[in-house]
C-alpha cells in the first residue's frame, strides 16, 4: 500500500477569451504553483469554461497541456453548468439566457466537453458505453469517481441552467460503479460540480436577501438525500465539488465535502487550491492561498484539517 497520495483540487475557472480575461492569467499562475508542488493528481470539479464555448475549452486544454496534465494518471475533470449552458455576462443577457438554455443540446455539450479533455477519461471504467458520466478511475489504492450533476433544462426546476440533478439512470450507474468488486477496499473520491451545503439566508428586507432567495432556487442540487445515503453506504472518503465560489470544508449527513469553487473567484484576493493528502487511515486537506501580485495580503497555507476514514 502506498504511504500517501496527493491531489490538487480546483474548480470554477470560468475561462474566456471575451469575458473575465484576468481569469486566464490567474489560472496559469495557479497551475504553475500546483506544478511546483509535484502532486500526484489534479482534479477540476466543473465550470472550466465561462460561456460553454469550444474556444474556451480549447484555452483550458492548452493550459493543461502546458502544465503537463493531459494524461489520465495526472488529470480528472467533471462538467459544470457553465460548460453546458454558459452564463450571464452582460445586463442584456438576463432576458435572452433562459431561451438559450432551453435550446441547448445537452448531450452534444457533454460530448464536446469529453472531446476536449478526452485524455482525462482514458483508462476509466464507465457506467455506460455511450455516456462519459459516471466514470471511475483506479489510481493504485485511490479511486476517482466522476459524476455529471448538471440538470437538463426545465422551465420549473432548472430555468437558467444552474441547478443540478443526478437523474435515475445516472444514479443507477453510479451505484453500480461504487459497488463494483474492483473498487472494493479502495479509497473512493467522488468528483461532482454542485454543492451539498445550505446557503444561509441573509437578513430579510435587504437586496442581499432578494438575491439570496433567487440563488437558493437557481443553484441547488435536487435529490441530495439519496446521494447522502449512497455515499455513506459505499464508504466514500470525501466528495470534492465547486459551484459556490469559496474554498471550504464541511460535513453533512455523515459525509465529508470539500469545496474548491474559490480557486479563482473566491472572496480573498488571489487564487487558491485544496491540497489533499490521502494517507493510511486519514484524508487531510490544506487550503493553499496564492496572493495576487498587487495584493497586500500574503499567501498563506492554513493548518490542515483531517478526518478519520472510518468516520468519513
Amino acid at each position: 500500500m502506498i504511504d500517501s497520495f496527493t491531489i490538487a483540487h480546483i474548480a470554477d475557472l470560468h475561462l474566456s477569451a471575451e469575458h473575465k480575461r484576468f481569469n486566464l492569467r490567474r489560472a496559469r499562475k495557479l497551475l504553475e504553483e500546483i506544478g511546483r508542488r509535484r502532486v500526484d493528481h489534479v482534479v477540476v470539479t466543473g465550470d472550466i469554461a465561462a460561456d460553454a464555448d469550444g474556444r474556451e475549452l480549447e484555452i483550458a486544454r492548452g493550459l493543461f497541456r502546458n502544465a503537463g496534465l493531459l494524461d489520465p494518471a495526472k488529470l480528472s475533470v467533471v462538467i459544470g453548468n457553465h460548460d453546458v449552458y454558459g452564463g450571464v455576462h452582460m445586463p442584456e443577457d438576463i432576458l435572452t439566457f433562459p431561451r438559450r438554455c432551453r435550446h441547448t443540446d445537452f448531450n452534444a455539450k457533454v460530448e464536446e466537453f469529453r472531446g476536449y479533455f478526452h485524455e482525462a477519461f482514458d483508462r476509466s471504467l464507465f457506467g455506460s458505453h455511450s455516456r462519459p458520466f459516471p466514470y471511475a478511475k483506479v489510481l493504485g489504492e485511490v479511486v476517482i469517481v466522476g459524476v455529471n450533476s448538471v440538470a437538463h433544462y426545465s422551465p420549473v426546476k432548472n430555468p437558467v441552467g444552474s441547478n443540478g440533478e443526478i437523474g435515475d439512470g445516472q444514479f443507477k450507474r453510479l451505484t453500480q460503479l461504487l459497488e463494483a468488486p474492483p473498487l472494493a477496499g479502495k479509497r473512493k473520491i467522488v468528483l461532482i460540480h454542485h454543492h451539498f451545503h445550505k446557503i444561509p439566508p441573509p437578513a430579510e428586507g435587504t437586496l442581499q436577501s432578494v438575491w439570496g432567495a433567487i440563488e437558493r432556487r437557481t443553484m441547488k442540487l435536487h435529490g441530495k438525500k439519496r446521494l447522502f445515503e449512497l455515499f455513506r453506504q459505499c464508504n466514500v472518503a470525501v466528495v470534492l465539488h465547486g459551484h459556490v465560489h469559496m474554498n471550504e470544508e464541511y460535513t453533512r449527513k455523515g459525509v465529508r465535502f470539500i469545496n474548491g469553487g474559490g480557486s479563482l473567484l473566491g472572496p480573498a484576493r488571489g487564487t487558491a487550491f485544496n491540497l489533499i493528502t490521502i494517507a493510511p487511515g486519514s484524508v487531510e486537506n490544506r487550503i493553499v492561498m496564492i496572493a495576487d501580485e498587487h495584493s497586500a495580503v500574503p499567501a498563506r497555507t492554513p493548518e490542515p484539517r483531517g478526518a478519520d476514514l472510518q468516520a468519513a
